[in-house]
């Protein structure tokens, strides 16, 4: 059969078992058989397309042909197969091929071959080919040189077999070489981002030159930039979307004004907000793109721990649930800082009325239990008779020891709830510490009390814990100074001392102002005060610097 034709030699079924073997058909959907014959490699894909042993599914393929001679071209299009051209050589398209696959003809394999890389360098793609081996075996030209570097720099799997055509339809002793290689993905490049990095290249050489000063490292600005080039290129895109859809509609009709041919119809090409693409209309808008690119960038800053690390979980889902309504508020630096002076308010209030509850809680909380009665030391306030204090050591209900009743229970100090409470009398404390104090970790002290079945004198961060059977927790402060610190707070916030504490000296109070002072802790020990105010008189603005995650 078509003897006549010196290049055709049918590739046989062992041959392309081999050449489809190890192709990954969930990457596959487009191929282009360059050299189709009379559709032995095409067949071999459509039983692929109609099941697939490896996957288990069906999968679908878009299968061109390209064939020189004219009665094969017959016969392919008698089989249904698709013949988009008669010489792979001339073929000229942008169609993207996941796949090229060929039995070229042998006398001219080298270029075929070539063409077919050069085709997959536009985009990425595998290709896999039948040659002659003397093409690769003999550099006898320029192009074989060319063909075989190119096989070298993209790592092409080489296999050379003897005597493969022997039992085929057409028979030859050549032996051949089966190649299989894979391009890369090309990485795209935006010529509008390009244009756009470009200059701002040049604004930020500019600046420099004239500002010695720049941050280079400054985190929200650099965000802040990053937004404005997306939005602008964004903006640049939806423009000239809609500069080019007149030259690119569905129909061509004639005007019947002028009688010329003009297009009509909608655009080929659509464009659209992502959040659209479920809907039945075209929300395709600059406001409607910035809006979304907002809410992105407004999403990502709350989702930052350099940004939120220092709120609490309550306030994060807070300004989390806000980003709808940011959307319509521009991501600038101005914004974020308007942002952060309320979140800064919401903080300092946070702070101060987490230790403002513990203070009450290690003082009135428990006060039913007779030996938590001794928490506090009472003093005569600023106008009140029925002012106190924290005292050093301290009694909490808290069940370091766990289910007694049964065998299994004893002394578990890692309970959760344990944890929980210790964290928060922690966390207090590392408001007012300003990080002073040297860390411990505090799950991993308790975790070896609890491997050694030490429940009392437990060291942590600012106390010592003794966990007693009966179910309660006795909690001793170490640091008296940071003790003093946190009556003080919880003294001025109550308003149990005078409002001139801190502001005046002991020699120029009132006396009813000295008795207050002396009551509380005497003349020396205010003295103390006045010397370090800045350590004893909390500033909770300072506080935002420590990490609200411990």
């Amino acid at each position: 059969m078509f003897t006549d034709n010196k290049d055709f030699y049918p590739t046989p079924q062992n041959l392309i078992d081999k050449m489809l073997d190890g192709l990954d058909w969930k990457m596959i959907h487009t191929i282009l058989e360059p050299s189709a014959g009379k559709g032995n490699i095409v067949e071999a894909l459509k039983k692929k397309e109609d099941f697939n042993d490896r996957w288990y599914t069906t999968i679908k393929l878009n299968i061109d042909c390209i064939e020189n001679d004219t009665n094969l071209r017959a016969v392919l299009k008698e089989k249904g197969f698709r013949v988009v051209h008669d010489d792979f050589l001339t073929y000229d398209t942008m169609k993207e091929y996941d796949l090229i696959i060929m039995n070229p003809p042998f006398s001219n394999g080298c270029k075929h071959l070539l063409k077919a890389l050069e085709m997959q360098q536009r985009n990425g793609g595998a290709v896999i080919c039948l040659l002659n081996a003397e093409t690769l075996k003999n550099e006898c030209n320029n192009e074989r040189i060319m063909l075989n570097r190119m096989l070298e720099e993209y790592n092409a799997d080489i296999q050379y077999i003897q005597d493969a055509f022997m039992d085929a339809e057409r028979k030859t002793n050549v032996e051949i070489a089966l190649i299989k290689v894979k391009l890369p993905d090309v990485q795209r490049n935006s010529f509008i981002f390009d244009s756009l990095e470009k200059a701002k290249e040049q604004r930020e050489y500019t600046y420099n030159t004239e500002n010695t000063q720049l941050a280079e490292n400054d985190f929200l600005k650099a965000i802040v930039e990053q937004y404005k080039m997306e939005i602008e290129a964004g903006v640049k895109l939806i423009k000239e979307y809609y500069a080019m859809s007149p030259f690119i509609l569905s129909n061509f009709s004639k005007d019947k004004e002028t009688g010329k041919t003009i297009q009509t119809g909608n655009c080929i090409l659509s464009l659209d907000i992502a959040s659209n693409r479920d809907k039945y209309h075209n929300n395709l808008s600059i406001n409607n793109y910035i809006k979304e690119v907002r809410g992105k960038y407004w999403k990502a800053l709350f989702t930052n721990p350099k940004f939120v690390g220092q709120l609490t979980n309550n306030l994060q889902r807070e300004y989390y649930n806000k980003i709808e309504e940011l959307k319509n508020y521009e991501f600038s630096l101005h914004n974020i800082y308007e942002l952060k002076i309320d979140m800064s308010k919401k903080i300092i209030k946070g702070i101060e009325d987490t230790i403002i509850s513990l203070f009450e809680e290690l003082s009135n909380k428990y006060s039913y239990y007779d030996e938590c009665s001794k928490n506090i030391h009472y003093f005569n306030g600023w106008k009140t008779n029925k002012a106190w204090i924290i005292n050093k050591k301290v009694i909490i209900p808290l069940r370091g020891w766990r289910d007694l009743e049964y065998s299994w229970g004893g002394f578990k100090p890692t309970d959760h709830d344990v944890v929980s409470k210790l964290r928060d009398i922690e966390k207090c404390f590392n408001y007012l510490d300003g990080g002073l104090t040297e860390a411990v970790d505090l799950f991993q002290s308790l975790e070896f009390a609890e491997e050694y079945g030490e429940s009392k004198d437990i060291v942590l961060k600012y106390f010592n814990v003794t966990f007693y059977k009966k179910g309660t927790c006795h909690i001793t402060f170490t640091n008296e100074e940071l003790l003093k610190k946190f009556n003080i707070f919880g003294a001025q916030h109550k308003g149990w001392l005078p409002p001139s504490y801190g502001k005046k000296k002991y020699s120029d109070m009132t006396s009813e102002e000295k008795a207050v002072v002396n009551d509380f802790e005497g003349e020396s020990e205010y003295n103390k005060v006045m010397c370090n105010t800045s350590y004893y008189l909390a500033d909770t603005n300072s506080m935002l610097m420590l990490d609200m995650a411990e």
